[in-house]
């Protein structure tokens, strides 16, 4: 693949991306180790960290905060702020992890990192870009999403949208994203 992003599923107007180049750029073997999760929705994103190595804590974080990634005691944590809706943890685990597996060593050199709400860490915006496509690919893997949208006739509404989104545990705006217009 090119890097660009192919159309892998046409329904009813709307198209389903194939995985990001972030997503195809990791190495096969951590590809491998991922993969299994993506094969159910929602995704277990929680499963997806623990094979990974990584920590998962929620935690009282301050206002503002989504999450936070960085070493403690040698380990990779990422902190997920507990106030915040379901399907917003959820995207932010996902953001967190595509940070692990995109710019871990980064992250080490700077001693961690903070997101605000707007899943912005301070970082060039070319790095919060590949983490938000490395998360969409996470939390809603392409090849779940065209066989979902299958299952549906007549055009995409909104609550066509609203039901994706329930069944893969994210927010509808989200869903309207990884879903583009033809």
């Amino acid at each position: 693949m090119d890097g660009s992003m192919q159309n892998i599923a046409a329904v009813n107007g709307w198209e389903v991306k194939s995985p990001s180049r972030e997503y195809t750029s990791l190495p096969p073997e951590i590809r491998q180790d991922i993969d299994g999760y993506l094969a159910e929705h929602p995704v277990k994103l929680g499963a997806i960290a623990n094979r990974l190595g990584v920590k998962v804590l929620l935690s009282t974080l301050p206002r503002g905060t989504s999450g936070q990634i960085g070493q403690e005691n040698g380990d990779f944590v990422i902190r997920i702020n507990r106030h915040e809706a379901k399907h917003r943890q959820r995207f932010t685990l996902a953001h967190e992890l595509a940070h692990f597996l995109l710019h871990r060593d980064r992250i080490v050199a700077e001693g961690g990192w903070s997101e605000n709400v707007l899943l912005r860490s301070g970082q060039p915006a070319n790095i919060e870009y590949e983490a938000n496509r490395l998360a969409s690919d996470l939390v809603i893997p392409s090849a779940q999403l065209a066989e979902a949208t299958a299952e549906y006739s007549g055009p995409i509404t909104s609550e066509v949208i609203e039901d994706l989104a329930r069944r893969f545990g994210v927010s509808t705006a989200a869903m309207e994203i990884k879903l583009q217009m033809t």
